[in-house]
């Protein structure tokens, strides 16, 4: 599998802060109910459709006391500042995206789920901007540690070229929106549903590379993580989030229309603009997940992600999938 990737300058996304809750304190007791004490368990999230969605359907369908847990939630703008916050002990699990998959990787924290698959990326330039190669020298706004940055970095290894051959700016989500349309830059590698809200402003923007580019040779899981170590900490917490990662995977593959609203609920959000959304990932239920994982397909889309980190340098060596992704925790968690 090929694929090059991403990451350079992760310390500089410490200045990005969380967007909404604060995360809670951690601790095996939290709220009660009947008299069982409900485990309290501090999670982030990315607030669109792939990012929220289980978490929402969790909380619509009240799996998360059923498990008996009291999940604290709070919303973050990228992966790479969830991990960031596991790291300081401020959060237990978190969602990521496949452009911050090295961190895991390199040690940083353990995969717990896969949530989807994406072709939500995108290189974006202005109007007459028709091809990678045309944004040699203008400046292109990268959010580091991404998946947008990991697809910019295969882009451009495709047609020969690197970073240094463009003016790269490194800005979070929301100022490379902002920045793009304002006209201050003239590409971007972002991904849906930021291009949505860009198209609105820059109607005639060019989408120059997507995922779809390098698939089926490679693959973009997105997955929930969490602190490195915490499986075998307490199996009782990893059994029951995973629990009902799986009842939710379960309950949006068969209820796609209920899952896009009730995610619309919980984002406080108009349901259409969930619906593209949805459109560019791939979803699995837990029986397909579980078979993926146990025939070795979940290890080597980790694994050809990892040959990307290698080639930009963002780690080292490859490691075995199997050193970061607890499996057996996913296999042996039950559906409820």
């Amino acid at each position: 599998m090929k694929r090059s990737t991403f990451l350079r300058g992760a310390a500089s996304l410490a200045a990005v802060a969380l967007l909404a809750t604060g995360c809670g304190s951690s601790g095996s007791s939290g709220s009660s109910s009947g008299g069982a004490s409900l485990q309290q368990v501090r999670i982030g999230y990315i607030a669109d459709y792939n990012g929220a969605a289980l978490l929402a359907v969790a909380e619509q369908q009240d799996y998360w006391k059923k498990a008996g847990l009291d999940p604290k939630f709070s919303v973050f703008t990228n992966g790479p500042l969830q991990i960031q916050a596991m790291g300081t002990g401020d959060l237990d699990v978190g969602y990521i995206g496949s452009g911050a998959m090295w961190l895991p990787a390199s040690g940083k924290a353990e995969i717990w789920a896969i949530n989807s698959v994406s072709n939500a990326d995108r290189i974006i330039a202005k109007a007459g901007i028709n091809s990678l190669k045309d944004l040699r020298g203008k400046k292109v706004g990268v959010p580091a540690g991404t998946s947008g940055d990991l697809l910019l970095n295969m882009a451009l290894a495709k047609e020969g070229m690197s970073k240094n051959d463009i003016e790269v700016v490194p800005m979070d989500p929301s100022t490379a929106v902002s920045a793009f349309g304002a006209g201050q830059i003239e590409g971007a590698a972002l991904w849906y549903p930021l291009i949505d809200t860009l198209k609105k402003k820059v109607p005639d923007l060019k989408e120059l590379v997507g995922n779809k580019d390098f698939m089926p040779d490679q693959t973009f899981p997105s997955a929930f993580v969490a602190q490195k170590g915490l499986a075998a900490k307490d199996p009782k917490l990893a059994a029951a989030v995973v629990s009902v990662i799986k009842q939710a995977n379960d309950y949006r593959k068969a209820n796609q229309e209920e899952t896009i609203a009730a995610t619309a609920t919980y984002l406080k959000v108009d349901t259409s603009t969930l619906k593209g959304q949805a459109d560019v990932a791939t979803i699995f239920d837990s029986a397909e997940l579980e078979k993926l994982t146990k025939n070795g397909t979940v290890d080597e889309w980790l694994n050809g992600l990892q040959e990307q980190f290698v080639t930009v340098g963002t780690v080292k060596t490859i490691t075995d999938a199997k050193e970061f992704y607890a499996s057996k925790n996913y296999l042996d968690a039950p559906k409820g």
